[in-house]
Parts: C-alpha cells; sequence; structure tokens
C-alpha cells in the first residue's frame, strides 16, 4: 500500500500554483476551496422599477433624441448586481421601448430572440418577416431570432413596451449576430392577421413544419389572454404558489413561445397570499393589473400597473394581492427544461 504523500508546506504550493498559472492551468482544489456548491447561488440581486417613476425619463429621452439617432428608443433596466451590463437577470435583458407618433424603430434582425409586451397606447404595429400586428395594451408579441422587424407609430400618442431578449445568454454563447434591412420598413406582404388565421384556431396547415422552433403566432392579443384566465379562474382553484397560470405556447408543438424563453400571464384573486415558491429559472415580471407584493427572502417589494420586478433564480419568494391582479411574466425556462436541469421547491406554510 502506498503512503500518502508529504503535505507540501505554504511556500511549496504558492510556487506550484504560480507554475500552473504560467502554464495556463489552475488546481481545481484551490479553485473550489470554500466553495458551496451544493445549490445554485444567482448573483443577481431582486429589483423593481416602478413605471411612474420611469415615465417621465421616457418623455426626457423622447425629446432628446429623435427615432433614427437611437435606432431603438429604449431605457434598459440594469441589475443592481450588474451595473452597465444591461442585464435585468443573469440571462435576460430588459428595458421599456417608446415609439413616438409617426416615428419608425428600423428594421433589422439578430440571433436573439425578443418578447414584448406592451404597457401603454395603441395604434403602432411590429412587422415580423412580412406580416404586421397592431400593438394594444396587453398585447404579447414574440419576434424569433433573426426574423426580419421594425415597428412604426401611426397614432397620435406615444406607445411603451417591455422589450425582453434572451441577449445575455446568447452572449454567453458568443452567438450574437445582426444585420440591418437595406429599408427602413420591410415590404408587408401577408395581409393583417394571416398568423392567427392559419394556426391559432386549434389547427395547422397539413405539413406544416416550423423553421426555428419558436411559435408561428407572434402576436397574442390580451384580450383573448385575459379571457382564457378568467375561464380557468370559474372552474379551477388557485394554485397555493401561482395563482392561476397559464404559458404562452407554440401552437405547432403545444410547448413553449420560443426555444431560448418562455412567458406566462397568471391572475392572482383578491385576498392572495401565495406559499413560498422556488425554481431554477430567473424571471421577468411586468403588472398588468391591481396591486400586490412579492416576498423576496427578506426583502418586500410592493407593485403596481406597469411596474417591472425581477425574481432571480432558485431564490425563495411568494406572492400576494389584495385585489384581482395580473402579472405577466418571462424567464428563460425552455432552455433549463430542454438541458434537463429545470427544478423547482415548493414550501408549505410552516417550511
Amino acid at each position: 500500500m502506498n503512503e500518502a504523500a508529504p503535505r507540501a508546506d505554504d511556500a511549496d504550493q504558492t510556487a506550484f500554483q504560480q507554475r500552473l498559472g504560467a502554464l495556463n492551468l489552475g488546481a481545481l482544489w484551490v479553485g473550489r476551496r470554500g466553495v458551496d456548491l451544493s445549490q445554485p447561488k444567482s448573483p443577481a440581486a431582486p429589483a423593481l422599477w416602478r413605471y411612474g417613476d420611469i415615465r417621465p425619463s421616457l418623455e426626457e429621452a423622447g425629446r432628446l433624441i429623435r427615432a433614427e439617432e437611437a435606432f431603438r428608443r429604449v431605457l434598459v433596466m440594469e441589475n443592481p448586481a450588474f451595473p452597465g451590463e444591461m442585464r435585468a437577470t443573469q440571462t435576460l435583458y430588459a428595458g421599456l421601448q417608446l415609439v413616438l407618433p409617426g416615428e419608425i424603430a428600423p428594421c433589422h434582425r439578430h440571433s436573439q430572440t425578443a418578447f414584448r409586451f406592451v404597457l401603454e397606447g395603441e395604434g403602432a404595429f411590429t412587422s415580423v418577416d412580412g406580416e404586421r400586428a397592431w400593438m394594444r395594451r396587453g398585447d404579447f408579441i414574440v419576434t424569433p431570432c433573426w426574423s426580419w422587424h421594425d415597428h412604426a407609430n401611426e397614432s397620435d400618442g406615444p406607445v411603451v413596451w417591455l422589450d425582453v431578449l434572451d441577449t445575455p445568454l446568447v452572449g454567453f454563447l458568443d452567438t450574437v449576430f445582426r444585420e440591418s434591412h437595406d429599408r427602413p420598413r420591410q415590404t408587408i406582404d401577408r395581409p393583417d392577421g394571416m398568423s392567427p388565421a392559419r394556426f391559432g384556431a386549434g389547427m395547422l396547415p397539413v405539413g406544416y413544419e416550423g423553421s426555428r422552433g419558436a411559435s408561428p403566432v407572434f402576436s397574442y392579443p390580451y384580450g383573448r389572454s385575459r379571457a382564457a384566465l378568467a375561464a380557468l379562474a370559474r372552474s379551477t382553484p388557485p394554485d397555493a404558489c401561482h395563482g392561476l397560470k397559464m404559458a404562452y405556447v407554440n401552437p405547432a408543438t403545444g410547448g413553449p413561445a420560443t426555444p431560448t424563453m418562455g412567458a406566462c400571464l397568471q391572475l392572482l384573486p383578491a385576498g392572495f397570499d401565495g406559499a413560498d415558491y422556488r425554481a431554477t429559472d430567473s424571471a421577468v415580471y411586468a403588472a398588468v393589473e391591481g396591486r400586490g407584493r412579492v416576498r423576496i427572502g427578506d426583502e418586500t417589494i410592493e407593485w403596481g400597473p406597469n411596474d417591472v420586478f425581477v425574481v432571480p433564480g432558485w431564490r425563495r419568494h411568494a406572492l400576494a394581492a389584495d385585489e384581482d391582479a395580473v402579472l405577466f411574466s418571462v424567464s428563460e425556462r425552455p432552455v433549463h427544461e430542454a438541458l434537463g436541469l429545470w427544478r423547482e421547491e415548493r414550501f408549505d406554510r410552516q417550511g
């Protein structure tokens, strides 16, 4: 039986590590010393962006910079843990985009997937790969990766929406690509409403094969989604953690709207006091109706209409509402599930 090697003194170990460094090597036992790997610990912080506080800055941005100069006039929501990095969570980007009357946000495409959730105004539209969808408050709009898209506002008032993109995740994989169209606005070669007509009636064209794994329906009107929540509420008791929660799905697969991000809409009935919950995915929430609060660890965040807040991954939290409230949310759960990494944990009232 071999005898254990004698323990080197600190000076020998330090000299050894320096020699390793010169070879672009590191010692695992040193790098992992004192590190708890028993569960995830997201560096992201809980955060809240109050719409009432941000709205004056959006107005000022509208006065200071023209749409042509900005390309996209967006105020980016930066997590306090990542100042200057344009990240709302470790993996998600979020920002508020303003398009003023008569403005065009020029056409381009990129390898990131983008979600839009309209917070204010109507009369603007977004065009995705030759089809136009008009935007109203509460509408959810998908821009699949590498899809040509532009926006325009033909109303007499401003339109504001929440952008959520998987940019940090795509950037981590070193796969960010971007291309500008040769014209500010793409040609609209399909009639309005064509995608919902073809794919939104519980039917698919025979032989249909999706090209990117994203939903062929890129606009989900709020009226229809809110009605589905109300129907669920009439027939189903609220979940102890989520209230009444529904996912936006790709009608061709029944799965998430895109391969990298999923979106949900949930109703918290008046008096709802949710049980604690955590999951590996991080989430960006936007309040649509009502007021409530979220307790994340020892911190309680009060939210109201159009406020945006973040729950980092694997962070214990609980939702509550004193009046009927509706929340929209986006997370990278589809990636976790595809890789077999997603897990959740529920806590009882005494847990």
